[in-house]
């Protein structure tokens, strides 16, 4: 079972999240606070059985995989652009083969064929802008979803009073007093 103990820091950052499809247990990771486990043995259930069946998890870890994810979108890019490509070669090879070499090499391309590649081709350019529109889609749901830059883990009630009473900091000493390590040296 998955069951919590989690920390009021932690409720209290959780709360500021304003999307509405939370997703609890991804978004609690999200937050990047240590987390340890406590192990146990379940009992058996003495009433009842689980509500909770197997098709609800899969619709469960579906829908977060469709709600925190993009792939799918980048995949069909991705894909559009595989076909596109090999269509762009297939073709290439109809027309070497028509008019270049006369069907030298003893392929019979019919018309249909032609067709065929150009339709490919025309399925890959449409599943290629799909993947660019996704990327698009991607940058708006970021936007919408209003996360935090960061969070602060700790901070000292000095600091914390400063940031209430002015909203901001130096940007060379901000990380002296949290709990944060800038990656780069701050100047």
């Amino acid at each position: 079972m998955d069951y919590r103990l989690i920390d009021r820091k932690v409720i209290n950052e959780f709360k500021k999240f304003t999307e509405r499809g939370r997703m609890t247990r991804s978004l609690i990771d999200w937050l990047g606070f240590k987390r340890d486990y406590i192990y146990y043995e379940e009992k058996p259930r003495r009433y009842g059985k689980a509500s909770y069946d197997l098709l609800k998890r899969f619709t469960l870890a579906f829908n977060t995989f469709i709600v925190t994810s993009l792939v799918p979108l980048r995949i069909a890019g991705l894909l559009g652009l595989l076909i596109s490509s090999l269509s762009l070669i297939g073709g290439f090879v109809v027309v070497l083969n028509k008019y270049v070499l006369e069907t030298q090499w003893g392929l019979s391309i019919t018309g249909s064929a032609s067709v065929g590649v150009f339709n490919l081709f025309l399925t890959g350019l449409m599943l290629t802008s799909l993947g660019l529109i996704a990327l698009y889609i991607e940058f708006i749901h970021i936007e919408t979803l209003n996360r935090p830059l960061y969070v602060i883990k700790n901070s000292t009630k000095k600091t914390a009073r400063k940031l209430q009473l002015t909203g901001n900091y130096p940007l060379s000493n901000w990380y002296k007093h949290t709990n944060i390590q800038p990656k780069h040296k701050i100047i």
